[in-house]
């Protein structure tokens, strides 16, 4: 297995375990994205909290370069 392959295999090992967990509070939806072709990997939230509309990115790890890059956490 090469490198990139391994890679993206670990990231989404990971981030289906961070997308099992759901939020505790409002109306929540968890989606995990996975874009295998562009190596951009998130886990975003979406959805609603009381009247107010949710929509955020609480894990983005994208794979340039050779090296994983944890963009936001």
């Amino acid at each position: 297995m090469d490198k990139l392959t391994q890679y993206r295999q670990i990231v989404q090992e990971i981030l289906k375990e961070y997308g099992e967990a759901q939020p505790a509070y409002g109306n929540i939806e968890v989606e995990t994205i996975f874009d295998t072709e562009r190596d951009h990997y998130q886990i975003v939230h979406v959805g609603w909290e009381g009247q107010s509309w949710v929509h955020s990115c609480i894990i983005h790890i994208d794979i340039k370069g050779g090296k994983i890059w944890l963009e936001w956490y």
